[in-house]
Formats: C-alpha cells, structure tokens, sequence
C-alpha cells in the first residue's frame, strides 16, 4: 500500500510560522522580571534606560547621572565584578560608562533602607575613555 507523502498546505506553514514568533514575542518580553533575579523574590518592571552615562561602585552596583543609584540584579553580579569601580564619593564623577538596561523594583528584596529597591539588569555597556 503505497500512500503518497502528505504535503503541508501554505496555509498550515503560515499558521505555525505566526504561532512560532507569537510565543517568542511573549517569551522574550524586554520586561520580563526573572531575568533580574529568582521570581519568588518579586521584581516589578519600573523603567529602561538607554545610553545613560553612569559610573560603577563596589562592582554592586551603577550612579546613573541625574540621581538613579540601582543595584546590579542578582544575576548579573558576577559578570561586573571585574570591571573598573569608577565611582568616588565626595567627588565630581567621571561617569566612564554609558549603559542600556532596565530598572525593576524588588518589595521582598532585603535592604538597608525603606522605600524602593531599584535593581539593573544591563543589556549593553560600554566604557567611555
């Protein structure tokens, strides 16, 4: 019993092509809260940052010209704990890194302080000479 090989119809491929990039889309959402730390811990998207000038302090963490201080997120600390520390209390600052990211908040977060808990995750830096 030969049976001829069963062809996919162009409207089948197109379905399964826009369901494939749907679900990457949602997937991949730039907001996405795990990809700053463990979700139990729960991370609240707050802003993203594009190509602000910045300076790194006791690799924990980035001054952001113009007042924002968040923390580097959990998964990201060890990736800069070899980058230059660029920032000097009690003096002006040389903000040697321009960065792209995005600010989440952390309620649950452990901190020092009251109020928010700003974390980072960064997509891209570069060091300014």
């Amino acid at each position: 019993m030969n049976t001829p090989a069963r062809k996919s119809s162009p409207w089948r491929r197109w379905t399964l092509y826009t369901a494939a990039v749907l679900l990457m889309s949602v997937s991949c959402g730039k907001k996405d809260p795990t990809s700053c730390g463990p979700e139990d811990l729960r991370y609240k998207y707050m802003k993203t940052v594009k190509n602000a000038r910045a300076d790194l302090y006791q690799s924990a963490g980035f001054v952001i010209e113009g007042g924002d201080a968040p923390l580097l997120c959990p998964f990201q600390l060890e990736k800069f704990s070899t980058y230059e520390n660029t920032y000097v209390r009690g003096k002006p600052q040389p903000f040697k890194y321009r960065i792209w990211g995005r600010i989440f908040n952390c309620d649950a977060c452990t901190t020092f302080g009251v109020g928010s808990s700003p974390y980072i995750v960064i997509d891209k830096i570069e060091k300014i000479d």
